[in-house]
């Protein structure tokens, strides 16, 4: 022993064995206090707060109770006084060493509830955060210090100020670090290891800083062990708690493995996901960057188009696309359709495996595949509500297409000469929603985040294994679907209707991304069509764009039509703004239809049940591209004819509901009949269930929708109705005259039919479909308009 101020001071040496023990102890603690951290998605609700699911409190005795308590003591098994005698070692005192481990958890708890689990810790909030992690390190070792028992420990001013500076930075760094990543989604678990060091050097660099300034004196050889701790009672208490954060680790490793082999199997099945966003933009994930998910099907068994290929255009796709828009209906179907799967379950696994991977192929199922799928359809889709703890009703709209998935091949075979990428026959289907404050303050408390498209695009693409560029470009669509409503508004629209053949799905239709409006469009700004409006465009009859212009800037259309200075100027700004949609050698064959239609307006009704219908006035500009037909601007898209008739049936003006309740109450209900299954609930109690859903009120002609499922099924069928309907279509203005002299609307406008067909159109798409194609249906030019249009191109 050496002395100090003439009393005895103990020598003291260090093991590098424990010291290094102490080290990987305390990275244990703080890497999983790191990964429950990572886990805690709000202050609020369930999932952080009741049992098993305590986070926040875990988290706090993880870091507090392994990274420091239990590095603290391991570290003083390192030090060894005098020559190593068992009576001169240190004790520890059970209500100090009790108390040093209760206050570092206290405070850390306050610590992580500081920082908060905002998508974007503040700086202000982390630097509170790592203040009171650091003053937990250094308060909890000295504390600690005080449990010894059997010494005096005196400590030197600089070593006590070095280890709190050491600690309450580092502490901050490490919590800056970590947080700041995990904001911007690149928080992979290496990054959470390498914040997990960086936390332990806080600790460990604050211990042996302190150990260092300690002087021992004036050792109390009274004190008896029977009633102290010895060291190696406290190394076995240290030993069993990091056992448990080993324990614990393995148990988030597994979970993120099992994780990593479900989102590999899902990459073959056909999935319906979940791609909800808040009212910032930002889409809903869990803490693994992964979407709300069921399995429908392991994949499509069809008959048409690819035996495993279930396109936007399908028939079946556009019937969930119809059930999305009407869960009112489907809900109270359900627990039927659920009955009746069970009492098939044997035929189904008799025929195929998990729900539709293999088929004998020498017998039949007793339903069809198709009335099958809608059926799992509408049941994982209450399975997901349930899931997510919504009503199914606001589960959401699904989306306009099916991304398919692609699984990144190992290096051995990328070395070997393959491709980056194999299809993984696995498909996703999404239901998406634009979510109100509140619903994404709820969705939080039940264990979800919120991120930007951006920052989460590589690692949701990883999981669900959809090629990154294709997911964020579909993601910001889907984002954009959701937020925006796809209708006209009120007044008066001047559209371009651009058809362009295709090898496989019919036609395609030029159609606008991100805005209301669906078609490319120009809003002139009056209510309604007067009488002499609809005479000046009756007279531009057949014309294209640029002669339509010259027409109404030239003398001669301000001659004949004195009056409309101020329309024709508007009339000109609106083709020079739809003119950009169309492709420059396109423009010249686009040609005015001079017959007004009449489109649904956007309900702005919070409930649409009881929104008043309304309409608006369409002007329409057609035309026909080729097969090479492409558009440069972004803003534009091809979208095929079939999935947008079908769009704008089921638009939010147009009550959809009654025909899919009576066409799904007949499927189900012949189905039920040919295959003679019994359930539990008889066919006509479904049956009844869906006649109740129908409203009593009559509705209009208008409304009513003559066309079947059966409709979207043959393409060819489709295409021939609409192009032999009728010969000749015009506009009588005699009954206009009689009607009103002033404000005449488009539903006002009596349109005489003549020729054979008996199929009138149900929506302004048909409408539009025939004016533009149908061979001997676009209006012609009388011979006197022909003769103007040919002198005012020559003006």
């Amino acid at each position: 022993m050496s002395t100090t101020d003439d009393k005895p001071v103990v020598l003291v040496t260090y093991l590098a064995g424990y010291i290094v023990l102490s080290y990987v102890i305390s990275a244990m603690g703080c890497a999983t206090t790191l990964e429950l951290l990572h886990r805690r998605t709000s202050r609020s609700g369930l999932y952080n707060w009741k049992i098993k699911r305590y986070l926040l409190l875990t988290s706090s005795i993880t870091m507090g109770g392994i990274g420091i308590w239990c590095m603290h003591f391991i570290g003083n098994r390192a030090i060894v006084l005098g020559d190593g005698q068992a009576d001169v070692q240190v004790l520890y005192n059970v209500a100090f060493t009790g108390t040093s481990f209760v206050l570092p958890v206290v405070v850390l708890l306050f610590a992580f509830y500081a920082v908060g689990v905002e998508e974007k810790a503040g700086y202000l909030r982390i630097l509170i955060g790592g203040l009171l992690t650091g003053s937990s390190v250094c308060g909890m070792h000295y504390i600690g210090q005080l449990g010894i028992s059997n010494y005096r420990c005196s400590y030197h001013v600089a070593n006590v100020v070095g280890s709190a500076i050491i600690a309450i930075f580092s502490s901050t760094a490490a919590l800056g670090i970590f947080f700041r990543w995990r904001a911007t989604w690149t928080d992979s678990w290496w990054r959470r290891g390498i914040c997990a060091c960086l936390l332990a050097v806080a600790v460990s660099g604050m211990h042996w800083t302190a150990a260092v300034g300690t002087v021992y004196k004036d050792h109390n050889r009274m004190v008896m062990k029977g009633t102290q701790l010895s060291r190696s009672q406290v190394v076995i208490v240290c030993t069993v708690l990091a056992c448990v954060a080993c324990v614990v680790l393995s148990m988030c490793a597994v979970i993120a493995g099992r994780n990593r082999r479900k989102s590999t199997t899902r990459a073959h099945q056909l999935v319906l996901a979940c791609a909800y966003f808040d009212p910032t933009g930002r889409i809903m994930v869990t803490t693994q960057a992964l979407l709300p998910t069921r399995k429908i099907v392991d994949h499509y068994i069809g008959r048409t188009f690819k035996d495993d290929d279930l396109t936007r255009t399908h028939p079946t796709f556009l019937w969930a696309f119809r059930a999305t828009r009407n869960w009112p209906v489907v809900k109270d179907l359900v627990p039927f359709m659920r009955n009746r799967l069970d009492s098939e379950e044997s035929a189904i696994e008799k025929h195929m495996l998990s729900r539709g991977v293999f088929m004998d192929k020498d017998t039949e199922l007793q339903t069809d595949f198709d009335t099958l799928f809608k059926q799992l359809f509408c049941v994982t889709a209450q399975e997901l509500s349930d899931e997510l703890n919504l009503p199914l009703q606001d589960l959401g709209t699904l989306y306009d297409d099916v991304l398919s998935t692609a699984i990144p091949v190992s290096r051995l075979s990328r070395a070997m000469g393959r491709s980056s990428l194999r299809t993984g026959k696995g498909q996703l289907m999404f239901t998406v929603r634009q979510l109100q404050k509140h619903e994404a303050a709820r969705l939080r408390s039940q264990g979800f985040r919120f991120a930007t498209i951006e920052h989460v695009t590589g690692m949701l693409s990883r999981r669900i294994h959809v090629p990154e560029a294709n997911l964020a470009n579909s993601l910001r669509d889907m984002r954009d679907y959701a937020s925006s409503n796809r209708g006209f508004d009120e007044g008066v629209h001047l559209i371009s209707f651009m058809m362009r053949p295709t090898i496989h799905d019919h036609f395609e239709i030029l159609t606008a991304k991100g805005v209301g409006n669906p078609l490319p469009s120009a809003t002139l700004p009056i209510k309604h069509l007067e009488i002499h409006h609809l005479e000046l465009i009756s007279h531009m009859e057949g014309w294209s764009m640029d002669t339509c212009m010259r027409y109404l800037q030239s003398a001669s259309a301000g001659q004949a039509f004195p009056n409309l200075d101020d329309f024709r100027a508007e009339f000109i700004q609106a083709i020079i703004s739809l003119s950009k949609t169309i492709p420059e050698d396109l423009r010249a064959a686009a040609q005015l239809s001079a017959r007004p239609l009449s489109a649904p307006c956007r309900s702005r009704s919070p409930n649409p049940e009881i929104a008043v219908q309304k309409t608006c006035t369409l002007i329409t500009f057609c035309v026909v591209g080729t097969l090479e037909t492409q558009v440069s601007n972004p803003d534009y898209t091809f979208t095929p004819f079939r999935l947008f008739r079908v769009q704008q049936q089921i638009n939010e003006a147009l009550t959809d509901r009654d025909d899919f309740a009576r066409e799904l109450g007949d499927e189900l209900f012949c189905t039920d009949v040919r295959s003679g299954s019994t359930t539990s609930e008889s066919p006509s109690t479904a049956k009844l269930a869906i006649l109740r859903l129908w409203p009593s009120r009559k509705r209009s002609a208008t409304l009513s929708s003559q066309y079947s499922q059966e409709s979207f099924a043959d393409p060819t069928a489709t295409a021939l109705r609409d192009i032999t309907v009728r010969r000749e279509v015009r506009v009588d203005f005699t009954h206009l005259h009689e009607k009103s002299n002033h404000n005449v609307s488009a539903r006002e406008t009596k349109v005489v039919v003549t020729g054979g067909g008996e199929n009138a159109p149900t929506t302004y798409v048909d409408e539009l479909y025939s004016l533009c194609y149908a061979p001997g249906i676009r209006m012609r030019p009388d011979a006197s308009l022909q003769n103007i249009s040919r002198g005012s191109t020559a003006c």
